[in-house]
């Protein structure tokens, strides 16, 4: 198998096309497309701000004055009502949260609309009308100021409806939400155990409205996008350049001469798998490396960083191996190479549009990128950006094993196709 691997790599390296391709133009791109884009990073990336439907079940006047008739019938003297009902009216979860969604910074992102009952809302939600409905309960206040000031009871959940649950902006409704109660609830517990020393909630509401990155990483440059998008998108041409070179060796009997010295099919086969592997993650390893040695690219990460990096590149460069095997069997078998054409010209194109490798296609729908983290380059380039953005290996582990996977899926089929009796 190894003067097989060998053959391929030094066909290639001799090949000017194949070089070309699978080096030089990727890295043009790569210059092409940072420097022109060189203001652009991936925060500069905006949505338009979307609807969102508030349905709020009371108001502070109302809940006022519930509350005092539960202190009262309750057995709390009348002055201790007066004092609660008086620290109460500074501390409204319910207006604070209608007044972090009506904040500038808010508003840039989303825009709060209010609806009178909760079927209104739901009917504009079903007909697309609105991103989620926030449902502030009736009692809400009431609950939350019997378990803050009497340690009574449990306070009511706010309520959010949305289509999509994955979808971004269910991710910034659900963030603002979260942070608002996180923060509620610290301030509250420090202003009651300096006495109502600490400012309360409703003092920096402005905090509440920030969207921030999650993560302490630097934001993913135009260079760093492009060196990810052009690496996974020409990668893919490892496959179908290996594998039309397995046509002409048997169209010219090289393959029926090493069937006839003793070499098993499957070895073939594999060697085309490994030969795809190295020469993909070479590829690799040196588009990454002169990126970052000329461009900075990826100047200042860790160490740990680097092998993470290095390991899902060696998952990727796998199953572009096993694309090459499959391409292989396939070319054998139908004794045409219109598989490998077709797989250049248009499979490639396809995957790296809807894969992101041109622009970010979150942009575009969030079914388009949840479709392109199927494609092998797709996943894998969300964990290069993942990578990039501080996650740790452990956490775009579910992207690496359905790429394991979607290469054992390819590996068999071609084991499968392969001619293992006709050889010419």
């Amino acid at each position: 198998m190894f003067q097989l691997i060998k053959k391929d790599t030094l066909i290639l390296l001799r090949s000017r096309s194949d070089l070309t391709e699978l080096l030089f133009m990727p890295f043009i791109l790569i210059a092409i497309l940072g420097l022109a884009l060189g203001n652009l990073s991936m925060t500069d990336f905006n949505i338009n701000a979307f609807p969102v439907a508030v349905v709020y079940e009371g108001n502070i006047e109302q809940s006022l004055e519930n509350w005092a008739v539960e202190l009262r019938e309750s057995d709390y003297p009348e002055e201790a009502v007066s004092a609660l009902v008086t620290q109460a009216e500074e501390i409204a979860p319910g207006e604070q949260i209608n007044s972090i969604l009506a904040s500038e910074d808010i508003q840039e992102w989303m825009t709060a609309e209010s609806f009178a009952t909760v079927e209104s809302a739901e009917t504009a939600l079903d007909a697309g009308d609105v991103a989620g409905v926030i449902i502030i309960p009736e009692g809400f206040n009431e609950a939350v100021w019997s378990a803050l000031f009497l340690d009574e009871g449990d306070a009511l959940p706010l309520t959010l409806e949305v289509q999509n649950i994955d979808s971004v902006t269910s991710d910034i409704i659900r963030s603002v939400l979260t942070t608002y109660a996180n923060q509620f609830n610290l301030e509250a517990s420090i202003a009651l155990a300096s006495e109502g020393e600490a400012e309360t909630a409703d003092q920096q509401q402005d905090s509440y409205g920030e969207v921030t990155n999650l993560t302490a990483a630097s934001p993913i440059t135009s260079f760093q996008y492009y060196t990810i998008g052009m690496g996974v998108m020409f990668a893919l041409y490892t496959a179908p350049a290996l594998a039309s070179r397995a046509f002409h060796e048997k169209k010219q009997h090289v393959f029926g001469r090493l069937m006839i010295s003793g070499t098993k099919p499957l070895t073939y086969l594999g060697s085309k798998l490994v030969s795809g592997t190295i020469i993909t993650f070479i590829q690799l390893v040196i588009l990454f490396g002169l990126s970052t040695l000329i461009f900075g690219t990826f100047r200042g990460y860790s160490t740990r960083f680097w092998i993470d990096l290095g390991m899902v590149s060696f998952v990727f460069s796998l199953v572009v191996g096993s694309i090459t095997s499959l391409l292989t069997s396939l070319s054998l078998y139908s004794n045409s190479e219109s598989s490998s054409s077709f797989f250049g010209g248009v499979v490639i194109t396809l995957f790296a549009f809807i894969g992101g490798s041109f622009t970010p296609v979150e942009q575009f729908s969030e079914s388009l990128r949840t479709l392109g983290n199927w494609t092998p380059n797709g996943a894998m380039m969300t964990s290069y950006m993942q990578l990039m953005q501080g996650f740790n290996l452990f956490e775009v582990a579910p992207l690496i094993i359905r790429v394991a996977g979607m290469t054992v899926i390819l590996l068999a089929v071609s084991v499968i196709l392969f001619p293992k009796r006709r050889l010419d």
